[in-house]
């Protein structure tokens, strides 16, 4: 169990982490700004959040309830950028395909099968979560996982700027490389 303050900077970080991708995913569509409101919305839920998350000591469930709504509207919106891809027969297709999937299943799933059971089943056998390692591995999972939607939507980014952009992969792990323009 972490420290209080820990905690705190750990849950803190994922609402403004999720806060950022979903200002991203609203607005990668667009070759200008068209919501320029919406950061300041952020900020200001951001904000209040923060104030809740310190006032109340029974704050947790509704931060899983916030965060995860949050997630499923972030995957909600970028299957609309998914869907530019889906019947397209290209490499760049085919890796914003991947892509979006491992993002969007992979969080969730890290979430659901790894953290869920490690935190209902571990205060009976610490033993086997010691053994099992499950939090190490979703941290692994939610880390590969967001990796993966910050890819995909930078390769779209490149297309909706109309910049010749490719997948490639360095050391191990995909990334959007944008050509030299002539």
């Amino acid at each position: 169990m972490l420290h209080p303050a820990g905690q705190a900077t750990d849950e803190l970080a994922m609402i403004c982490a999720s806060l950022a991708f979903l200002y991203l995913v609203l607005e990668v569509g667009h070759k200008e700004v068209r919501r320029k409101w919406l950061p300041f919305v952020e900020a200001a839920y951001a904000a209040a959040f923060t104030v809740a998350y310190f006032s109340s000591p029974v704050f947790f469930p509704f931060f899983i309830a916030t965060y995860a709504m949050t997630v499923v509207l972030i995957i909600y919106q970028a299957y609309r950028v998914y869907e530019q891809y889906r019947l397209e027969d290209s490499d760049a297709a085919w890796w914003q395909r991947r892509l979006f999937w491992i993002a969007a299943i992979g969080y969730p799933a890290g979430f659901l099968l790894l953290w869920v059971p490690e935190n209902a089943v571990c205060p009976y056998y610490p033993w086997l979560f010691q053994v099992l390692n499950l939090h190490a591995v979703f941290h692994i999972v939610t880390t590969m996982s967001p990796y993966s939607y910050i890819v995909f939507m930078t390769y779209h980014r490149m297309v909706v700027l109309k910049r010749e952009a490719e997948h490639r992969i360095g050391i191990g792990l995909p990334y959007v490389h944008a050509c030299p323009r002539s």
